[in-house]
């Protein structure tokens, strides 16, 4: 099963680097992005993030007010540091270069090291089932 969720994370992965490509040349697409990392912490057993629900204001000392949501209990679960994680362990993930030879000459390319890259989403994984673990 882990296999099978680094794989989701990885088509997740290669998904948000061609949207920042794109997105480097003036193309927004990310209000189509599928969130394979939503599916993940499904599969693990985490809770749905139900943060809409509840009126914070109450936790800054004002009253209460119905319309904002009902008052933050046990219940409450936010997945921010699940995916603050995530995005820390895609983001420091260094790009690999190698030298090409074009009619041109040389050039450097940098590319992604698809083993690394599922190395590091692997551990990810098992940071994931620890966490669950410990809820």
């Amino acid at each position: 099963m882990k296999e099978s969720l680094v794989k989701l994370l990885f088509e997740e992965y290669k998904q948000i680097c061609l949207f920042e490509e794109l997105e480097s040349k003036g193309i927004d697409l990310n209000r189509i992005t599928v969130r394979n990392s939503e599916i993940v912490l499904d599969l693990i057993g985490f809770p749905k993030d139900n943060t809409r629900d509840y009126d914070f204001n109450v936790l800054n000392g004002q009253e209460h007010n119905p319309l904002r949501g009902k008052v933050p209990d046990d219940d409450l679960f936010c997945r921010d540091w699940l995916y603050e994680k995530y995005h820390d362990i895609i983001t420091s993930i260094e790009k690999k270069q190698r030298i090409d030879v074009t009619d041109k000459g040389l050039k450097m390319v940098e590319y992604d090291d698809e083993v690394l890259i599922k190395s590091e989403l692997k551990a990810f994984i098992d940071w994931l089932y620890s966490e669950y673990a410990n809820l």
